[in-house]
């Protein structure tokens, strides 16, 4: 495959729905090559991108996945990790299984597509960027999952300043966006609309926000603008972390 001098070879895992294909979209109609890595085959697939079937959380699939970009594309340039899951249980229920398959997914496969990819990049002599989809909860807590979904993004914040620090060495840079309330098919399935709706009203900026804002998001920290930005995070959350959780109408009534 010949490919523009200009554009670039990216790999979206978790690229079939939600911030993965929302970026996936972005990122082809800027012209580069896209590599949709996820379980099963967008149901809207995007022009300009191809699909590779895998379970992040599978050492050997991983390993596959990316010896097939290396033989199709001969090179990778960016790594977004957007694959993710979500479960809704109570501490006093968890047990090890469901604790395991979120962990193995958010965690363990973050890990383990950042390790393949950044061995492609190295052996490109060019650097690379990653950028690891984590969630405000990492920073905080979740609402609609649950310890071990919040237990993760924050592992993958750590995992993303520590792969920072070493991949360095290579021109390969590691930062992670970190979301807010996003409508993705994620939520649509855990809560209500009357929850949606509430959520909405103690958004600073008063709306969820969309896979579009996380994709602009993930594209910068891709692109050149972002070229001495490393080991760091960018909340997309609408102003929900600087908030107490109050509407703006109760903030404003009880001043003058």
């Amino acid at each position: 495959m010949q490919i523009h001098p200009r554009s670039k070879v990216h790999a979206v895992t978790g690229g079939g729905s939600g911030i993965g294909a929302a970026t996936v979209a972005l990122l082809a109609q800027a012209g580069h090559t896209v590599v949709v890595l996820d379980r099963a085959e967008p149901a809207q697939p995007v022009a300009g991108a191809t699909f590779i079937e895998v379970d992040v959380s599978d050492e050997d699939a991983v390993v596959g996945a990316f010896a097939q970009i290396r033989q199709q594309h001969g090179r990778l340039d960016g790594l977004v990790n957007s694959a993710g899951i979500e479960s809704r249980r109570l501490v006093r229920g968890m047990d090890a299984a469901a604790w395991q398959r979120v962990m193995g997914v958010n965690v363990t496969g973050t890990m383990l597509c950042t390790r393949e990819a950044a061995a492609l990049m190295r052996e490109g002599g060019e650097g690379g960027a990653v950028v690891n989809v984590a969630s405000i909860a990492g920073k905080r807590m979740s609402y609609s999952g649950d310890a071990a979904y919040t237990a993760s993004k924050a592992a993958v914040l750590g995992f993303t300043r520590h792969a920072a620090f070493e991949l360095a060495a290579d021109r390969i840079r590691v930062n992670a966006v970190c979301p807010g309330p996003t409508l993705t098919p994620m939520i649509t399935r855990n809560l209500s609309a009357e929850s949606i709706e509430a959520v909405a009203a103690v958004v600073p900026l008063g709306q969820w926000v969309k896979p579009e804002d996380v994709g602009h998001a993930i594209v910068f920290l891709l692109g050149d603008g972002a070229a001495m930005c490393t080991g760091t995070s960018l909340d997309v959350d609408g102003g929900v972390l600087i908030s107490n959780g109050a509407s703006h109408a109760d903030y404003f009534r009880q001043r003058q």
